[in-house]
């Protein structure tokens, strides 16, 4: 029985590393190209939707003003000082 020792790797596997690793960056600036974009495109879509729709559609943010006080504050004027200097 013969045992032999192969080494492996060197200039090529070095490449295919490097192509692969190229690679995995490539794909990643796409996806986050095409991430930005959607969102980008998203909100762009938004603001149309917002400029389009009436204005009764959406909420108000500040409750509108209701008739009539909900409080209120009764004073009495008082003179501390005596009037009679």
């Amino acid at each position: 029985m013969r045992i032999t020792y192969r080494r492996t790797g060197g200039l090529l596997t070095l490449l295919v590393l490097g192509a692969a690793g190229l690679a995995a960056a490539l794909a990643t600036v796409a996806v986050a190209a095409t991430v930005l974009i959607v969102g980008v495109a998203g909100a762009a879509v938004a603001l149309l939707v917002r400029a389009v729709l009436p204005r009764s559609w959406r909420r108000d943010t500040v409750p509108p003003p209701t008739s009539g006080p909900q409080e209120i504050i009764e004073g009495t004027v008082v003179n501390t000082r005596d009037d009679g200097e």
